[in-house]
């Protein structure tokens, strides 16, 4: 079922508004308010829905007085949460799965989807595959692309999640772009780098006492091990390194002198490759 946000959204928003003020209106005053204030038309029959989903989905500590039969909340301090309420917030919630999407498949992804589902209205039927929101074109207007990456198996994003997590080192079989042939690696797992639409391991290898980094959907055989290993204090790939190109880096930097011209001129003079990049015309 796809979900639209903003009508019932607002709905919501404004009964909550107008229960907390603690005026205990009927619920005719409530309708007539919602209409007049805030240009919300509802039906008897709607009203009544939306209490009841309201105290069901949502806990609302919703009660009608004995002596007026006006709306109040049990407990005061109650309000609902924050909602998707208008469409600027709803195109950000379409921007914000389309930017998840990047990284389906990590472990994180699945906690990401959870917080976001809980900020959102619907929450019991909403997955991020079936957000809608409205019916107009300029909502695909903006779109994020990247470097096209290689699946990564559940089983493999089982084993580092669990290795991250617990400090194991771990074995696998992998294949250099100077290596010909594949060779058993023995790693300690330090931290995973999203870099242009790829995931690589930022590791120590066991065996050659150094820093490596290796593609995720390159390791194969992956198995953990026991042995547990103490994470350094300088493990982060953005600290420890001097110079970097994405997550290619060495221990010191390289002067280099690049000629460009046509396309690749214009194309490169608007990036920031590093940080004591210096870009001047010829001539």
């Amino acid at each position: 079922m796809a979900v639209d946000f903003t009508e019932k959204a607002k709905r919501y928003q404004a009964i909550d508004e107008i229960i907390a003020s603690g005026r205990k209106l009927k619920w005719k005053q409530i309708i007539s308010e919602l209409r007049d204030k805030y240009n919300i038309k509802t039906s008897r029959t709607s009203f009544f829905r939306d209490i009841a989903e309201l105290q069901e989905k949502y806990a609302a500590p919703i009660d009608t007085d004995f002596e007026t039969n006006g709306y109040f909340y049990t407990d005061p301090k109650y309000r609902l949460p924050r909602f998707y309420t208008d469409e600027n917030a709803a195109k950000a919630a379409k921007l914000i799965k389309t930017l998840m999407d990047f990284v389906k498949g990590n472990p994180l992804y699945k906690e990401a989807q959870e917080v976001f589902e809980s900020l959102s209205i619907e929450n019991h039927d909403l997955t991020l595959e079936n957000i809608r929101i409205n019916k107009k074109p300029e909502n695909d207007r903006i779109i994020f692309v990247g470097a096209p990456n290689n699946e990564i198996s559940a089983e493999t994003w089982r084993l580092i999640d669990k290795a991250l997590q617990k400090n194991l080192v771990i074995v696998f079989d992998y294949q250099s772009l100077t290596d010909s042939t594949p060779h058993k690696r023995r790693v300690q797992p330090w931290q995973l780098i999203f870099d242009n639409g790829n995931w690589n391991l930022h590791a120590l290898d066991v065996v050659k006492n150094a820093r490596r980094r290796y593609t995720l959907s390159e390791m194969k055989n992956l198995e953990l091990t026991d042995e547990i290993f103490t994470l350094p204090k300088n493990y982060d790939f953005r600290k420890m390194t001097i110079g970097s190109f994405g997550c290619m880096c060495f221990d010191s930097y390289l002067d280099y002198k690049i000629h460009l011209h046509g396309y690749a001129a214009r194309y490169s003079k608007k990036r920031i490759w590093g940080e004591e990049q210096k870009i001047s015309e010829d001539k």
